[in-house]
């Protein structure tokens, strides 16, 4: 039986991303407009609310449509992240530990062989306020049962 998961960021992580890139992009589209009209003398607030508004719809859509590019699939042959070459077969695979990374908790994976070190997988992870997984725990341990089974050899049927 072949074994594929797939792990995405939970729509509350989506939506909490999004929404954080829309608001510096629109925080950012107010430094020019700022200054054009601090030089100008032209306040014209409608304007300068509109020019964020734009900005911060325009990079929300982006951010969405960023947002389903981010994953990790994991299967028989090992880990493969959504839109990359990059894949690890489970025979470089040395650990596959949760780790605290700034404000998030995220899977990492510790290779073997030539290429060795780590690699931080983008999805699951954890975060603080709509960045939360509940279930980050278990989808490592899924994880670590996948790379254990293939580290040690299929597991045998049941008999009972």
């Amino acid at each position: 039986m072949a074994v594929k998961i797939t792990f995405r960021p939970t729509p509350r992580q989506v939506l909490g991303r999004t929404i954080f890139i829309a608001a510096i992009a629109g925080a950012a589209a107010l430094t020019p407009a700022l200054a054009y009209m601090v030089l100008s003398g032209d306040w014209n607030l409608i304007v300068l609310a509109a020019v964020a508004a734009v900005a911060g719809l325009v990079a929300f859509a982006f951010a969405l449509l960023g947002s389903r590019k981010l994953g990790v699939v994991v299967d028989d042959e090992g880990i493969h992240p959504f839109e990359s070459p990059r894949s690890v077969p489970w025979t470089q695979v040395a650990d596959i530990r949760a780790e605290r990374r700034g404000t998030r908790a995220v899977p990492v994976v510790y290779l073997t062989g030539p290429a060795g070190g780590t690699w931080r997988l983008r999805a699951p992870y954890s975060g603080r306020a709509l960045a939360v997984d509940e279930q980050l725990d278990e989808k490592i341990f899924v994880m670590r049962t996948l790379w254990e089974v293939h580290r040690h050899g299929a597991v045998p049927p049941r008999t009972d």
